[in-house]
Formats: structure tokens, C-alpha cells, sequence
């Protein structure tokens, strides 16, 4: 009889033919067909032991008729079949079937039969990582994936884009699917104060594998939400036939800065940079003279030296994690149940993260015909922070910009609130005295029941809900910051989220002869979001104090509900011929609630198929060639937390002008009732090869994939002169091609193993049609948009360099480039042919093992992009600003007559040239390599047996421990965007003082038993 074998795929290849001993060697799958690693592999009646690797590989030596014992199923070694072995069981020999991908509901991706694009990540890369939110793995390790972080503030939204942006207006960001329970695009769960990341409320320790989902073939059965990608992610479960048994890990991590350049002035050199602007104002017969009159005018006593650094940071970052798990089953009942603990002192003082979560998976079968399962996790985070971005109580920014000849304290033991430019933001004294935080606590929950009606046909029924509350509170103390205008502020929030899905599918797999495989799949699927969002502020403080009756006087109080629906119905078929070729259709229908009453249902679609080539050409040296490709088409909504933006097709009204003390209704936005779904039409053409034995595997793909109908905003002649209202229309069009390749080589296999894995891509991302294809739309500040540019290009004015004659800034007045000005209200803004976006992505991970210890180093790159240094113009105001700190280079290399080839203009006091306005003098190339992870690990295997110990593994590990910018102008990291666009792709590229990216140094143990 045929049998599916849960917890295995085996691939062996006996090159030797008829002889009698080989080298086998073989892939470990799990349930839904991914690479399981660290799993134990031995020959019965035997010391022959070896273990799977990250990708679930393994080799060993055995001869034909050893048994092969893997997670305690036992397996004859016969021949050398690519596929399938044979399994040998009761003394009876039964063909196992290779394990499949789960996707959507039952519905399952093939991995012998594959025709998309998708990438797995395996618990080895994911357990014990010292990050909050489990997407930070995937930077570097998947093929076309761009991830950047809106700081580094401990489970603080990211931004991913998986092959380009796909929306003007809407996230870059890909389909988050958790155990089958649809959890948004990481965007519609941050807060109000403080940026939430929905996977960081799940412990990267409780899960199996996280699935990258690329292409149209891959995606099409998640219908209108899957058009930029989606991440799968599945969690442990527990095993059937295996008696109960436990781990227990832990974790400690220290950290710092993975990337700083800054070189700012300490006391004296701001003193003598105050006499160089006065001097070059004039009226000082020397620089001396000069930098005695500004040591006055600051107040410097020449001794005074503020360590402000020293004052805000702690000495290190400290991250600590605590995991237990518990896994087991009988014949019919399996279960796995976990409890962790993460713990951050992150290295702002009075910062602050935890996370506590648990989680319960069971599965049982209730007869031969129905099986029913559960999965159960809940997380509650808290995050107290402080204010980020540009904000003056920003700490990253003021421990900086604070001038050095300040002191944290007056000599009574008060704060300083003198601090000139800075004013009274005491960033020691808001840290202490501010209180902003918030606590989020996530259920999430899925259950399942397949019942198997006829011997062909069966019927899966799965519902997931996830519910989250999150509460907010930003406390502004009364005595100074920007509290003091209000004698004292709070504001408290309170936002709910459920999104729940029920999908529904009856699988019809017939088998006719030997040589012909039809699976056809038909279900319906309902999902809805509900979102309620409430605040209220309250001023003038009596008493202090983060409470709301401490306050006297009511602000406002404000509240919303957001909802949206979409009902799917959808159908596949699958024809496999001879194991050799297959066919792939599939086909959903929407309809939502958000889109125009005209337009809310859409219909989408792939078709694809595939060649396993070495079928036929039957080359011992060639284990594995398969071409295959597809083509779809893929709708989406580009969903927003906001509710205006989740009724784009209704008019907004908004209360944006006074008459006196009452406010008038003006019109904001028209109403679409023809607003549709934006399309993305994708083709992707695919190679897959192995040569041999295994010696090298990898992948190539190409794609080109077009969004059409993309929604934009278009401005109307309105009733709001200083904002002219717009309707939101189905205008624009985004085409991104590219290239992805993998390739893993394994040059020594045996006691001591060598497994190299490199990914690369390549994505060129523009702008097509619009609906004025000549127009201008500016975006994100230092952005536009226009037909034919680059997604996301820089458009600003060019920065020419300095006049040599007397130091003036020069710009050019247009992007022809043959004329400069000294005046910046002279020079037009172009665009620089450059973008946010990376052209070019890679990845390098080299893992080595000789019997129990193992060494892995990983390193990525992203190249050919730019960002944009918002804050330069403060760092580099030319004296602008005299008031603040400012980089070294501005005293040492700027213009003087004697210095006529600087790259700095002239340093002058109350600087009006526009120098420091936004122009090309501060973007940045930000091309980088860096050295990602670096992981020793000695594994004691059965030499603890006798006391109970199945396994226990130690580590070490280092995270971004060094990174290679091609830029040496670069001061900060290449990879930080703005979080003042926290979703958009606006703010990627731009750094505006966000919390830098985390360096670690890890210890942890692991215990088995």
C-alpha cells in the first residue's frame, strides 16, 4: 500500500550501481515538505551516526539491505531510485511519498513538482537569535528579498519588499500567513506613539520554518492580498509514536552599534569651530580673538566637558532568553507545548522590551477518516521607549547635538535646561521624567478537521482568528520638553485588531495507471478585519504624575472603527504525467469591501508547469534538471491601518479651517465608485539543477512583474487652498525585472563537511504609465514619481561642490549639469537617476563541521543604492546653527584661503547660502557588505546518554559584527530608514536620527532529554 511518511523525505543516490556498499545521500523533510535540520540519522545495528544539516541534508555509509532509522521510521536501502526508497515497516515494504508544502488551507505545494518561486528558512537559522521579531532573519538569507528596519528599537516595524515595490500607496510589505492564520503585511498593528511589529510577538524559538512565497504560481491562491509576496510561517508541533520529551535553551547577548561613523567635536574643537564662523563673518582681527567672543557668548568656561553619550547609553545592550518545550504523542494523539521569555535592556537608559509567550499545538486522529488539530500561542509584549526620528527628545539625536561644552547638570544637581540650540531638551532629564511605552497582548489561534470522504476525495476545514489589544501612554512632563507647553501632557490609546479567516476545500487526488497524477482543489475562503482605535488627551497638570485624573483639562478624545470584508471563492488542478512533466492552473475570485461599489469583485489567475528534464536524459552526473514556468495575474488592496485609507473610494470630508472659534467641513477627497483592484501581472521562468551526487545544487530565476491599475492620488480643484483635494484612481503603472539565483556546493562530505550556499538577485524597478506621464508627484520629501524614472528616485537639487574662489556652495541649475549658482533659489530640483532601492542583493553562508563541532559564517551585501542623510543639515550647517554640535570635518577640512580644494564650504556665522538645504551634498551611496553571523557550536551527542541526557549543544554567536560601506562619507547604517514613514516605501532610504541597527556577542546552551 502507498503511504505518506510524515517527518521525512529521503533522496538517495547510489552511484555505485550494483555494488553492494555506498555513500547515501538524502533530505529530511518535515509534515509540509520543508528541510528539517538536526535531525539524527543512524544505520540499525550499527555505530554509524550522522545528523541533517540547515537544508536538511545529510550523507552516510551504508550498504544495500541496511536499515536507515530516521525519526524512528525505519527504511531499507534497495536501490537508487531518485524520490522514493523503500520502506520497510512490520516486515512489509510500502512506497513513501515525499512530503508536501502547505499553503493555502489543505492545498499543497509539491516540491517534486514545482513550478514557482518559493525559498524555506529552517529552525536552524531561526532558534536563538538575538532579535525580537523573527523577519530579521531572512535579511541576506532569501533570494530577492530587500528587508530594512525603521530602527532599531526592539520589535519595531520593518520594511520588506520581495522582487520591488508594488504600490504607490500602499506597503512594500509581503503577506504575513502565521499556521494558516492570515495576519496582515506587518503595517496595521502599529500604534499610535510607538511602532509595533505583529511577528514580534511570536518567539522565533516556537517556530518550525519560514516559507518565502514569490511568484505568481505560489501566490495566487492567497488572491488579492498575496500580489507582493507572502511569508508562511509554521510552528512547531508535536510528533505522533514518540514518547515526551523536553528542551530547555537559553540565551545571553550582549550589544552595540553595528554601524557608527560620526566623528563629533568634543569641547574644544567646538570652541575653536565657534572662532572660525566668527572669524569668516569678520570683524575679528584674529581667530583667537574670534573664538574668545563665541566662548562668551556660549557661556564656556573653557573646562567644562558634557559627556552626553555616556549620559543617555548604557555601556551595552543586554538581551536575554529563556525557552522550555515539550513535545510528544501516541498512536493518535500529538501535542507540543512551549513557554519562553525574551528580556531587553536595550542601550537607551530607561528603555525597555519583554516578551512572554506560550503555546499549545495539538493534533489527533479521531478514526481512520478524521483527523482534528489545534494550534494555540499568545504573547504579551510591553516596550517602553522614548521618542525617535527628528524630534528634539529624540536621545540618538541629542546626545550629539547637544553642544559638548554643556553639562548634563547644573551644580546643584538640577538639569540643565540652558542648552542653547536644544533649549530646555534635556535628554537625560526626558528620559527620566518622560513616559512613553505601551503593552500588546496577542492571541492567535487556528483549528483544523480533514475528513477523508472516499478513498479520491477529501474535505479540509480550517479557522484562524488573531486578536490584539494594545495600550498605549505618552507622558510629557510639565517642567520642560515639549510638555512644558502644556503644563504637562498625556495621551492614552487603546487599539484593537481581529482578523479572522475560515477556509474551506474539498481535494479530489486520483491516480490513473502508473503514469498519471490528477489533484484538483475547490474551496471558498471569508476573511474580515475589524480594528477600533480610541485616544484621549489631557493637559494643564495639577499633580505629576502619568495619570489621566492628574490633569485638569481635556484636549480631546477621539475614536474610530474600521472594518473591511472579502469573500473568495477558488479552484486548482494539478496533472502530473509520468513524474517527468506537470501542469499547473489555478483561478480565485474577490471581492471586497474597501474597493468602489462598481468595481469590488476582481478575478485572478495562474498557469505554469513544469519539466524534470533528468528523467529523460538519464545522465548519471545529472541528479536533477527542471525547468519550469508560470504566468498570472494577482490582485491587490494596498491595505493601511488608517481608516481613510481603507475607504479610498468614499469622499472624505475634513475639519481643516476656522472662522473664529468654529470649524468648517471642507472637501479632502472625492468619491471613486469606480475604484478597483491594482493587478500585478507576473511571469516567472525557472531552472532547478543538482550534478553530482549532490556536489552542486542551486536555482535561477527570471521574472518581470507589472502592476497595473495602481491607485494613486489625484488632485481636484478643492475647496482647501492650502490642500487641494484629490481622488484616489487607478492610474499608474509599476514594472520590476529581475534575476535570482541559488547555489549550494558541498566539496567534502564525510567526518568532516564543507557546505557552501550563495544566493544573488538583481531587480530593476521603474515607473510606467501614469495619467500625465510628463507630471511630477513629489513624495516622502526628498522622492517623485514620474513615467520612465526609477521606483522611488531621489529628486532634488544638485550639489556642484564648493567655489574654490571663496568658498560659496555651488549647485547646478538644471539636470543638464553645464551651469552652477551660488544661490540654491536659483537651481532647480531634477531627478538623480538613483534609488532607495537596491539593484543588486547577495548572500554567502559557509557552514563546517567535523564530527560534534560546527563553525558557520554568513555574510550579505546590497549594492547600487542610495540613501539620504535627513539630518545633515544639521551636522553640516556650515554655522548655520552655531548653537549645536557639528562634525569634526567641519573645523579641519572645510574652505579657508588656505584650504581652496575643500569639499566643505566656508563655515560663517548664521550661514544663509542654503548649503545645508537638501540636495545631493547629502545622499549617500549605500552599497555595503556585512558580516552577518558568525556561529560556533559543539554538539556532546550520546556521550550524556546514561544520564538522561538525549543531546545538550553549546554556542557562541556574533551578529553584524562588521559591516563594509563603499561609502566613507556613510555615517550611519545603510540598512536604517526612516520610521517617520514607518510602512511606506517614502521613507526607505531616508535616516532622520533613527535608532541604529544592533551588533551582538552571544553565548547560549540547549539541553535535550
Amino acid at each position: 500500500m502507498k503511504r505518506r511518511l510524515t517527518s521525512l523525505s529521503v533522496l538517495a543516490f547510489l552511484g555505485l550501481g550494483s555494488l553492494a556498499f555506498a555513500q547515501i545521500t538524502g533530505v529530511v523533510n518535515d509534515a509540509d515538505g520543508f528541510p528539517e535540520s538536526d535531525v539524527e540519522i543512524t544505520v540499525k545495528g550499527t555505530d554509524k551516526v550522522t545528523y541533517s544539516d540547515i537544508d536538511g541534508n545529510f550523507d552516510i555509509d551504508a550498504q544495500i539491505g541496511d536499515i536507515l532509522v530516521i525519526n524512528n521510521k525505519e527504511i531499507v536501502v534497495t536501490s537508487n531510485n531518485l524520490g522514493s526508497l523503500k520502506y520497510a515497516e512490520n516486515k512489509q515494504n510500502e512506497t513513501v511519498e515525499l512530503a508536501t508544502v502547505n499553503i493555502l488551507g489543505s492545498i499543497k505545494l509539491d516540491p517534486t513538482q514545482k513550478i514557482g518561486s518559493f525559498e524555506t528558512i529552517q529552525r536552524g537559522d531561526l532558534e536563538q537569535t538575538p532579535v525580537a521579531s523573527v523577519d530579521e532573519v531572512l535579511n541576506g538569507r532569501v533570494a530577492g528579498l530587500n528587508f530594512s528596519t525603521g530602527g532599531g528599537q526592539p520589535g519595531s516595524a520593518n520594511i520588506i519588499a520581495i522582487r520591488g515595490a508594488g504600490s504607490f500607496v500602499g506597503t512594500t510589505n509581503p503577506l504575513y500567513v502565521i499556521d494558516g492564520v492570515v495576519v496582515g503585511k506587518g503595517d496595521d498593528n502599529a500604534g499610535v506613539m510607538t511602532s509595533f511589529n505583529p511577528l514580534s510577538s511570536i518567539d522565533p524559538n516556537q517556530i518550525e520554518s519560514v516559507t518565502v512565497l514569490k511568484d505568481a504560481s505560489s501566490t495566487a491562491l492567497y488572491g488579492a492580498r498575496g500580489a507582493n509576496g507572502v511569508i508562511v510561517v509554521k510552528t512547531k508541533r508535536g510528533k505522533f509514536n514518540q514518547k515526551t520529551k523536553f528542551n530547555v535553551s537559553s540565551e545571553m547577548s550582549l550589544q552595540d552599534i553595528a554601524y557608527d561613523k560620526a566623528k563629533f567635536m568634543n569641547a574644544d574643537e567646538y570652541s575653536q569651530w565657534g572662532g572660525l564662523i566668527y572669524y569668516n563673518t569678520g570683524g575679528y582681527a584674529s581667530r583667537l580673538s574670534a573664538q574668545n567672543q563665541f566662548n562668551e557668548d556660549i557661556g564656556w568656561d573653557g573646562k567644562t566637558e558634557g559627556n552626553w553619550t555616556d549620559a543617555i547609553q548604557r555601556k551595552v545592550s543586554t538581551v536575554r532568553t529563556y525557552s522550555f518545550s515539550a513535545t510528544g504523542g501516541s498512536d493518535n494523539t500529538s501535542f507540543r507545548a512551549g513557554f519562553s521569555y525574551y528580556d531587553n535592556d536595550p542601550l537607551i537608559k530607561t528603555s525597555k522590551f519583554d516578551r512572554l509567550s506560550g503555546s499549545l499545538a495539538v493534533d489527533h486522529k479521531a478514526s481512520d477518516r478524521f483527523k482534528l488539530g489545534t494550534n494555540i500561542n499568545y504573547s504579551r509584549v510591553k516596550n517602553q521607549t522614548y521618542s525617535d526620528a527628528g524630534a528634539y527628545s529624540n536621545p540618538w539625536q541629542t546626545r550629539w547635538s547637544v553642544a559638548p561644552t554643556l553639562s548634563v547638570y547644573n551644580p546643584d544637581g538640577s538639569y540643565n535646561l540652558n542648552l542653547l540650540g536644544n533649549g530646555d531638551y534635556n535628554p537625560v532629564g526626558l528620559l527620566n521624567e518622560n513616559k512613553i511605552g505601551g503593552t500588546v497582548n496577542t492571541f492567535l489561534a487556528s483549528v483544523y478537521g480533514d475528513y477523508q470522504i472516499t478513498k479520491d476525495l477529501s474535505f479540509n476545514s480550517q479557522y484562524g482568528i488573531q486578536y490584539q489589544n494594545l495600550d498605549e501612554a505618552e507622558y510629557l512632563n510639565p517642567n520642560f520638553g515639549d510638555g512644558s507647553d502644556y503644563n504637562g501632557y498625556l495621551r492614552e490609546s487603546q487599539n484593537q485588531y481581529t482578523d479572522w479567516n475560515w477556509v474551506n476545500t474539498f481535494t479530489y487526488n486520483k491516480k490513473l495507471g502508473d503514469r498519471h497524477d490528477l489533484v484538483f482543489n475547490a474551496g471558498w475562503e471569508y476573511q474580515e478585519h475589524v480594528g477600533i482605535q480610541r485616544a484621549q488627551e489631557k493637559q494643564n497638570f495639577i499633580l505629576s504624575g502619568p495619570y489621566m485624573d492628574n490633569a485638569s483639562q481635556v484636549l480631546s478624545i477621539a475614536g474610530n472603527k474600521i472594518k473591511w470584508t472579502q469573500i473568495s471563492y477558488f479552484g486548482r488542478a494539478n496533472y502530473v504525467f509520468d513524474n517527468t512533466y506537470t501542469l499547473n492552473a489555478q483561478i480565485r475570485r474577490d471581492s471586497n469591501s474597501t474597493l468602489g461599489i462598481n468595481d469590488q469583485s476582481g478575478l485572478f489567475w495562474s498557469v505554469g508547469g513544469s519539466w524534470n528534464a533528468h528523467k529523460l536524459l538519464n545522465v548519471d552526473a545529472i541528479n536533477n534538471l527542471t525547468l519550469r514556468a508560470n504566468y498570472g495575474e494577482i490582485g491587490n488592496v494596498p491595505y493601511a491601518d488608517s481608516w481613510s485609507n481603507t475607504y479610498n473610494s468614499y469622499s472624505l470630508l475634513a475639519n481643516t479651517r476656522n472662522y473664529g472659534d468654529d470649524g468648517t467641513l471642507v472637501l479632502d477627497r472625492a468619491e471613486n465608485p469606480d475604484l478597483k483592484w491594482e493587478t500585478s501581472q507576473q511571469l516567472n521562468i525557472g531552472l532547478d539543477y543538482g550534478i553530482l551526487n549532490g556536489l552542486v545544487s542551486g536555482s535561477v530565476d527570471v521574472y518581470n512583474k507589472k502592476t497595473k491599475d495602481a491607485i494613486f492620488p489625484v488632485q481636484i480643484p478643492g475647496e482647501n487652498p492650502s490642500s487641494p483635494a484629490h481622488i484616489m484612481k487607478n492610474v499608474g503603472e509599476i514594472v520590476n525585472k529581475g534575476i535570482e539565483t541559488t547555489i549550494t556546493i558541498r566539496p567534502f562530505r564525510g567526518e568532516f563537511n564543507w557546505s557552501i550556499a550563495g544566493n544573488f538577485a538583481y531587480n530593476k524597478s521603474e515607473v510606467g504609465d501614469l495619467i500625465d506621464n510628463s507630471a511630477v508627484y513629489l513624495e516622502g520629501g526628498q522622492k517623485a514619481i514620474q513615467s520612465g524614472r526609477l521606483f522611488g528616485e531621489y529628486y532634488m537639487v544638485g550639489w556642484a561642490g564648493v567655489d574654490p574662489t571663496n568658498g560659496n556652495p555651488l549647485f547646478y541649475t538644471d539636470e543638464s549639469k553645464t551651469e552652477t549658482t551660488s544661490n540654491y533659489n536659483e537651481a532647480s530640483k531634477f531627478f538623480q537617476g538613483k534609488s532607495p532601492f537596491p539593484k543588486y542583493m547577495a548572500g554567502l553562508r559557509n557552514d563546517f563541521s567535523f564530527r560534534n563541532l560546527t563553525l558557520s559564517v554568513f555574510i550579505s551585501g546590497q549594492f547600487e543604492y542610495s540613501v539620504f542623510d535627513n539630518f545633515s543639515k544639521f551636522v553640516y550647517n556650515d554655522g548655520a546653527y552655531y548653537d549645536i554640535n557639528t562634525y569634526r570635518e567641519n573645523l579641519y577640512d572645510s574652505w579657508t584661503p588656505q584650504n581652496t580644494d575643500a569639499s566643505i564650504p566656508i563655515q560663517v556665522d548664521g550661514n544663509g547660502s542654503g548649503s545645508n538645504n537638501m540636495s545631493t551634498r547629502f545622499l549617500r551611496k549605500g552599497d555595503h557588505i556585512r558580516l552577518k553571523e558568525v556561529k560556533l557550536a559543539y554538539s556532546f551527542g550520546d556521550m550524556l546518554k546514561k544520564s538522561g541526557i538525549d543531546n545538550l549543544s553549546v554556542y557562541v554567536r556574533g551578529t553584524n559584527l562588521a559591516t563594509w560601506a563603499f561609502d566613507k562619507k556613510l555615517t550611519f547604517d545603510p540598512e536604517t530608514n526612516s520610521n517617520s514613514y514607518s510602512f511606506g516605501w517614502q521613507g526607505k532610504g531616508a535616516y532622520d536620527y533613527t535608532s541604529p541597527i544592533m551588533k551582538s556577542i552571544s553565548a547560549g546552551i540547549s539541553i535535550d532529554f
